[in-house]
């Protein structure tokens, strides 16, 4: 898990915050889900599934009192959080005012101009990250994941350090081939899979420098 030791990810939701139960999480999520007939059978699942295995371990929690717990207890590493709009709300002015290494957040809410409207009087525009479809949040939490590890890899390169390199661009090329197979509303996004593949691509660099 490339980024495992950098980041730490906490996601707070009243319903499937809950043992991180994949099933249950995909239920909640595909309950939700209009276009159905569009999307894979497991496709939340295995997405979920995929970041974790990558990345780094997602930690579910159902209670603001949880989520502060986790938060306090982490004290190395950036902190990624991920709510609910109504928990988001009670509980990230605490963390903003208390906690700097939370890194970042994101929020499903199914107001999203209400909770934009709150989030710039507070001024936390720059750091949230809204979304009303739950499989968005997702694919774009992959997404900056792969974005990450792309900068991480080019930063091994300076270094010289081809097969740590080469680990970093892999795991990018794996996610965003499971983001374009879970986002069937929208064309597959192939940038990142262009800089990383092909003979002149980071992936090919990364072994020769090897």
């Amino acid at each position: 898990m490339a980024l495992a030791n950098g980041r730490y990810y906490i996601w707070l939701d009243t319903h499937i915050g809950v043992m991180g139960q994949y099933q249950a999480l995909k239920d909640q999520f595909q309950s939700h889900l209009l276009p159905l007939a569009n999307m894979p059978p497991n496709g939340i699942n295995e997405l979920i599934c995929c970041f974790e295995n990558n990345v780094a371990p997602i930690h579910f929690v159902s209670t603001i009192d949880d989520a502060l717990t986790l938060i306090q207890n982490e004290t190395d590493k950036m902190i990624i959080f991920i709510s609910s709009g109504t928990l988001g709300k009670e509980i990230i002015p605490t963390i903003v005012s208390n906690y700097t290494r939370v890194h970042s957040f994101y929020i499903f809410c199914t107001h999203i101009k209400h909770m934009s409207e709150w989030a710039l009087e507070r001024d936390y525009e720059t750091i949230m990250k809204m979304y009303d479809h739950e499989t968005d949040l997702l694919i774009r939490l992959v997404r900056d994941a792969s974005n990450d590890l792309i900068t991480l890899g080019q930063s091994y390169m300076t270094l010289n350090d081809g097969e740590s390199a080469r680990k970093c661009f892999v795991t990018a090329q794996t996610l965003e081939i499971q983001a374009n197979m879970t986002d069937t509303l929208h064309a597959p996004l192939l940038a990142r899979l262009k800089l990383l593949e092909g003979d002149n691509g980071l992936i090919q660099k990364a072994r020769d420098m090897r």
